[in-house]
């Protein structure tokens, strides 16, 4: 049977009161006593309820993440930036993978509230500012991370995602390039929306025409969209909107007998772990997804303790990794 407060404070003999501000480290109690309390905790081997600790100081050292897509290799670095930063200040990480589905985020979100986790990290599937105002009814910090809504109260960490997009198109036709096709991701997905707009925006201000596809951001998406693409048109360079996407548009291209860069070069986007080990190496948009999980932790935090009630958005900056699948330049910022 494992012990009770009220067994310390029967060793300690003190009151139950007692040995709680011991374990909460109240500056008030006699030395003395903090340290019969302590020998009685040691000697019974207490471990006193983290739940019930949090609900005595009406706080909590839970944190709880949201992802969109657990298998995404991009989300797991992302994942661990928050975790590192996390242990680092003391808290623990709660993660919910929700598939890219809405009903299920918010689901997620209820029952973290219900919880009462100190606060949550949100990479949210579809942002809509009706659905963003009805969290702010929790009344629990929230932190948007990697995908941004104009007009929150929340805080924002993120990069430039429309600029990074429209320089990879615009270093394309920089190239030579003038047949671009571009494979998006889901539709309402605000990372997805928002390079493919910057992939069309390259296009008209070049006087380009744009082909789009969209799909998943997946490597089964990208080949099925690459082979619809190479049914209709013949493309010089694609944009892929991440580095799953490439790959499989890479390996389509090749089940045809197609050579990247020779005859398609390719530009993907997040520059996940397998991007310079896959043949031929992806040349593709760095997000630096672990600076982005840190930096959402320690905004996070100063709401938590309540530093600031401001909204605070961060846009961190992105860079270029050239590598085989498209000729590169030097590394833009």
């Amino acid at each position: 049977m494992k012990p009770t407060i009220l067994d310390v404070a029967k060793l300690a003999n003190v009151s139950k009161a007692t040995v709680s501000r011991v374990i909460n480290h109240n500056p008030k109690v006699d030395k003395n006593i903090r340290e019969r309390v302590e020998q009685a905790i040691e000697q019974l081997g207490y471990r006193p309820s983290a739940i019930a600790r949090n609900l005595a100081n009406n706080t909590s050292n839970t944190i709880g993440l949201i992802l969109p897509d657990i298998t995404n290799p991009y989300f797991p670095v992302l994942a661990r930036g928050i975790e590192d930063q996390a242990h680092r200040s003391g808290y623990t990480v709660i993660i919910s993978n929700t598939d890219n589905d809405p009903r299920l985020e918010q689901e997620y979100i209820q029952m973290m509230a219900q919880q009462q986790v100190g606060g949550i990290i949100l990479i949210s599937s579809i942002l809509e500012e009706e659905k963003m105002s009805e969290l702010q009814s929790l009344q629990i910090p929230f932190v948007l991370c990697d995908r941004t809504i104009e007009n929150t109260t929340f805080d924002i960490v993120t990069i430039d995602h429309y600029r990074a997009a429209f320089e990879a198109v615009e270093h394309l036709i920089r190239q030579g390039h003038q047949h671009i096709c571009h494979i998006s991701g889901p539709v309402k997905v605000q990372t997805a929306e928002t390079r493919k707009q910057a992939y069309l925006d390259a296009m008209e201000a070049a006087g380009l025409i744009p082909v789009v596809r969209v799909g998943s951001f997946s490597y089964e998406a990208g080949y099925s969209q690459m082979l619809s693409i190479l049914n209709e048109y013949e493309p010089s360079a694609l944009f892929a909107a991440n580095d799953l996407i490439a790959f499989g548009a890479i390996n389509a291209l090749q089940s045809k007998g197609m050579k990247v860069p020779d005859d398609v070069a390719v530009i993907g986007c997040d520059d996940i772990t397998f991007a310079g080990m896959y043949k031929p190496a992806l040349s593709t948009i760095s997000v630096p997804a672990y600076q982005i999980g840190a930096t959402s932790v320690e905004l996070l935090e100063s709401r938590m303790k309540g530093v600031r009630n401001d909204a605070k958005q961060v846009v961190l900056e992105h860079s270029f990794s050239w590598r085989e699948t498209c000729i590169g330049g030097k590394q833009t910022r």
